[in-house]
């Protein structure tokens, strides 16, 4: 795949591994990589034939996705990406993160971004999304350093029921005051 594509690999990259698992959320991955290449100007001939194949899925799989509508399935593919943070929140708060945890930060992430097919994402959701991609970047970097994941922000200090994590830039400053960055995968 080249340069121009790399933008749609991380979506690409979730629909193969959902494709069995949950044709409906494979389904969207794949439709948000097409509308993002759709978006690329100048398009190379490379490009243009991997969105021809990527309609050509797409029309394939709507069968078997099982496609409700816009509305359900955005909640559908909302809650599919917020029980994939949860789990990882619970995993890195208990102290048990590490490479998988990175990735499934990451994935939920990915999952989230997903999700602007729909309507612009929320605030709260966008929050999220930051968040589960800086923790990615800062479990994945420990991991890779041979030392112990930094713990989570503490969310019992500022006293609102997210703990304020995820409504704004509360998080995220490493100790060299940068944020994280991404994950492989």
């Amino acid at each position: 795949m080249g340069d121009m594509a790399k933008p749609l690999l991380p979506f690409l990259q979730r629909a193969d591994e959902m494709a069995k698992a949950d044709p409906k959320v494979a389904y969207y991955c794949r439709m948000h990589a097409m509308e993002e290449g759709i978006r690329i100007p100048n398009r190379s001939d490379e490009m243009n034939e991997l969105l021809g194949l990527l309609m050509e899925q797409l029309e394939s799989m709507k069968g078997g996705a099982a496609l409700a509508g816009a509305e359900e399935d955005e909640l559908y593919v909302e809650n599919f990406a917020l029980k994939i943070f949860a789990k990882a929140d619970r995993l890195d708060r208990s102290g048990k993160s590490d490479a998988k945890t990175a990735k499934m930060f990451y994935v939920s992430s990915v999952f989230i971004e997903v999700l602007n097919q729909f309507n612009e994402i929320s605030e709260d959701m966008g929050s999220k999304q930051r968040y589960a991609a800086w923790r990615a970047g800062e479990i994945s970097r420990a991991v890779k350093e041979g030392r112990l994941p930094p713990p989570p922000p503490d969310t019992s200090e500022a006293g609102q029921d997210d703990g304020g994590i995820f409504s704004g830039d509360g998080f995220g400053s490493g100790s060299d005051g940068t944020r994280g960055g991404g994950v492989d995968g």
